[in-house]
């Protein structure tokens, strides 16, 4: 369990604006009154000047906290769910090709776009539970730090068994930005397969797996038709859409998902009926084409012929059930993707296999969570080791 104590003792009043971009290798040997305008070099023996083992556990401990707080279920998913999706939209607008500003890793995002809607309503606002605890007790670190940190808790905190812990492989010195203008344009849209493409292996130079291991994120979480328009979980309930596992690529292999709201913009993928477990389910296209060559295709359903008890398809739609989506060939370069998510799976279904998805995700994080940063820095026990 990691330690619920943060660092002995904290200043409760830093300087009036402490930098957040430290360099990688700060002197170890700070003046006793430090300045009310500090240099851009912050010492490495005050504790509030790195992001030591302390910090992290704490972190994690606090996430932990604020999760126990939440008592509706459908709320503490969206939290979580909402922590991990921070991170991740912070490192999917990297783009190595834009000379004046590559973006990837920085502390920024651009709530008036659509594409992060949610973010700034309930997850990182001034009366959000999350900037709160960072500007309370964190703010001394970047916040590109701090929500990597803090989705890495989430992952540990839902994974089966606490079993996927990212602390080995943090690293921590990202500098944050103020200012991202089109930081959201650079998101993949959740229209199709071309932007997952473009986003994660183009730009951001990751593989297939990478890619299907990041988007498994979508395990956790539910999407709300108030901010995103499109309404639902990616798992049967708000209780499994608390537990990070491979679910997510059982759901779209074992369900028979159709087209819902075809012809609008919000268009998506549902499955089942209300009832079934009072939840309303939801997949977008650009989880549906991992698996399936939806482009040109729709209508249709991904598993046609399977029945209710009363003999009606699950498809629950007529013009989707006459045409299975077809799947990737070999020939086609997205059927890696296809493979991949086979191999998410972990063997014959049904199994308590976690293990591919876990490593694959643990390295695809790790590429991630550090694209564009050449000297990030290891934890460390104490400030003297972080260097």
């Amino acid at each position: 369990m990691p330690s619920r104590k943060p660092t002995s003792n904290p200043t409760s009043k830093p300087s009036k604006e402490p930098t957040r971009n430290p360099t990688r290798r700060p002197t170890r040997k700070p003046s006793k009154r430090p300045t009310r305008n500090p240099t851009t070099k912050p010492t490495t023996s005050d504790p509030s000047s790195c992001f030591t083992v302390t910090t992290y556990n704490s972190i994690d401990a606090d996430i932990e906290t604020l999760k126990n707080e939440i008592s509706d279920e459908g709320a503490r998913s969206h939290f979580l769910g909402g922590i991990l999706r921070l991170a991740a939209h912070d490192f999917m607008d990297f783009d190595p090709f834009n000379t004046q500003n590559q973006m990837g890793p920085d502390g920024c995002f651009d709530p008036a776009h659509p594409a992060n809607a949610g973010l700034p309503q309930d997850i990182w606002c001034r009366d959000c539970a999350l900037q709160t605890l960072y500007d309370e007790k964190y703010s001394f670190v970047s916040r590109a730090d701090f929500w990597i940190a803090s989705a890495n808790a989430v992952v540990r905190q839902t994974s089966v068994n606490n079993a996927l812990d990212l602390r080995e492989t943090f690293v921590w010195g990202r500098e944050d930005a103020d200012v991202c203008v089109g930081q959201g344009d650079r998101l993949p849209s959740p229209t199709g397969c071309d932007d997952v493409e473009n986003v994660f292996v183009r730009r951001m130079g990751l593989g297939w797996k990478d890619a299907v291991a990041l988007m498994g994120g979508h395990t956790l979480g539910r999407g709300s038709s108030e901010f995103s328009g499109h309404q639902g979980t990616w798992v049967d309930t708000d209780e499994d859409a608390q537990v990070f596992d491979k679910q997510y690529y059982e759901e779209i292999y074992m369900n028979s998902w159709r087209p819902r709201g075809r012809g609008t913009a919000n268009q998506d993928w549902t499955t089942g009926r209300p009832t079934d477990r009072g939840n309303t389910r939801m997949m977008l296209n650009t989880d549906i084409c991992l698996v399936h060559n939806i482009d040109g295709n729709l209508p249709c359903c991904t598993n046609p012929g399977r029945f209710y008890s009363n003999g009606q398809d699950r498809c629950l739609d007529d013009e989707a059930t006459a045409r299975r989506c077809p799947i990737y060939n070999q020939m086609n370069p997205r059927s890696e993707a296809r493979t991949v998510v086979g191999q998410m799976l972990g063997g014959a279904y049904p199994n308590d296999n976690n293990e591919p998805f876990y490593n694959a995700f643990t390295d695809a994080w790790r590429k991630a969570t550090t694209v564009g940063n050449d000297n990030l820095s290891p934890l460390g026990e104490n400030c003297e080791q972080v260097r």
